[in-house]
């Protein structure tokens, strides 16, 4: 009787020593996958801190370096632009100017040192909205400007001249600050909002205009359309090549004077409609004209 006593009680011990070890195991292993998974999950959202702290530190870098560009690029054209203003005038000392071109040429080949670096950089980190705006408008400008005071400076260094008229490439270097002005502030929002990298906005879809704005300096396919535009008002006799220069802007002077638009040399939308409109009347008259020239 105390023989099978004795053995109840000893297989409810070692029943209650075995819950105790599976109990303590469960503990062990559920305890050591809690730690683990809280550990791992910790260094993640380390390793994500981390992750982010250094790609704004890399952001601010490139903005740095963009800006600091841009500004060096645009003083460097506003002290070129100043000198040749000087020199416009008949025998003067051109000494300035020269210093100020020297200036001027080292800021650009620096600049295309960068150029596709700079865009690559910008994409990486602001996004390609920023990326789009700068090589879309702001480097488009800069090249257009550039075309302008070339053919100003290049004007003001020939030898004898009298006063020349100064352009007005004063009004477009302000114009393309403010561009400058609003890139810095789009990258410097992102900064602040953390919307860098994979997270930073895309491209805007592009929007075609029927009104470009075109002046001294314009490139491209829209100059080559103002300027068959002109052909057809009998204002442009030239080659159509798509570079706004001298012959180009005489013809929109030319027209704009005989349309009675403000005589500035710029294309915009006044100029558009009235050639727009002068085609249209052409096209309606042509009929009439052809039976004359037949009779």
């Amino acid at each position: 009787m105390k023989s099978r006593s004795g053995q109840a009680i000893l297989s409810a011990m070692g029943d209650q020593v075995l819950l105790l070890l599976i109990g303590f195991a469960l503990t062990s292993v559920l305890g050591g996958a809690l730690g683990f998974f809280f550990q791992t999950r910790s260094w993640s959202h380390q390793h994500r801190v981390q992750r982010r702290d250094q790609t704004h530190e890399q952001a601010m870098k490139v903005f740095e370096e963009v800006s600091s560009a841009l500004d060096k690029r645009l003083y460097r054209m506003r002290l070129v632009f100043w000198a040749a203003k000087r020199g416009a005038r008949g025998g003067a000392d051109l000494s300035a100017l020269n210093r100020a071109l020297k200036d001027y040429r080292d800021a650009i080949a620096e600049w295309n040192d960068n150029l596709n670096r700079s865009l690559a950089l910008v994409q990486t980190f602001f996004g390609a909205g920023a990326r789009q705006q700068l090589e879309d408008h702001v480097y488009e400008e800069y090249s257009a400007v550039g075309r302008a005071l070339d053919e100003f400076v290049r004007d003001v260094s020939r030898a004898g001249h009298g006063d020349l008229p100064v352009p007005p490439i004063g009004r477009r270097l302000t114009w393309l600050g403010r561009e400058v002005y609003a890139l810095n502030i789009q990258m410097l929002e992102l900064l602040q909002q953390d919307r860098l990298g994979a997270d930073a906005p895309a491209a805007a879809p592009a929007r075609s205009s029927t009104t470009p704005l075109l002046q001294f300096g314009s490139q491209g396919d829209a100059v080559r359309e103002l300027q068959t535009a002109l052909a057809r008002a009998g204002r442009f006799e030239a080659r159509v090549d798509g570079s706004f220069g001298r012959r180009t802007d005489s013809a929109v002077r030319a027209f704009q004077r005989s349309a009675g638009l403000v005589e500035d040399g710029i294309a915009g939308a006044a100029t558009w409609n009235a050639l727009r409109s002068s085609d249209s009347t052409q096209i309606v008259s042509a009929p009439a004209s052809s039976n004359v020239g037949s009779s």
